[in-house]
């Protein structure tokens, strides 16, 4: 078991169907960071409904009426700059369309250059440290080799 798969044990690493998947993925991502990862879980619904079932087309289009509603939301996680975030980066999933054909398609662009494809993310989208776009890479299916953080944890839990 790696370290994304116990951090996440509900998770199966595979690549989402289309964009709009690639966004949700993105989005749990980017609000489980500093949290558990059950407490974005169990707002799923609340986070499908707050944000158009992770529409790029629709949250793109998000206004600051809609960052303060959100903001009043109990049914999400409640943080400004993740919010933020959030919008910004389904504007860059639309542009990642645009340029490349799909979120697929961007991420085979890199082939298996993940060091290139992981400061590509960070500089597109934001809230998107390394360790968030590692464990969205690795929700996706994306191989990852392990870095040197992660190889002191498996090698602390004998793995």
């Amino acid at each position: 078991m790696t370290r994304f798969e116990q951090a996440m044990p509900h998770w199966k690493a595979t690549p989402p169907k289309d964009d709009r998947e690639y966004f949700e993925r993105m989005t749990t991502h980017l609000f489980s960071a500093g949290l558990n990862w059950k407490v974005v879980e169990n707002k799923k619904a609340g986070f499908d409904r707050a944000f158009s079932n992770f529409s790029p087309t629709k949250v793109a289009k998000f206004t600051e009426r809609d960052v303060k509603r959100l903001m009043e939301d109990a049914e999400i996680v409640r943080n400004e700059k993740k919010i933020r975030a959030t919008i910004h980066n389904a504007a860059q999933i639309l542009e990642v369309e645009k340029e490349y054909g799909s979120f697929n398609e961007y991420l085979r662009h890199f082939g298996k250059s993940e060091e290139k494809l992981q400061k590509d993310l960070q500089e597109r989208f934001r809230h998107m440290g390394v360790a968030t776009a590692r464990m969205f890479l690795w929700s996706v299916g994306f191989p990852l080799t392990p870095n040197s953080e992660e190889k002191k944890w498996m090698a602390s839990h004998e793995m």
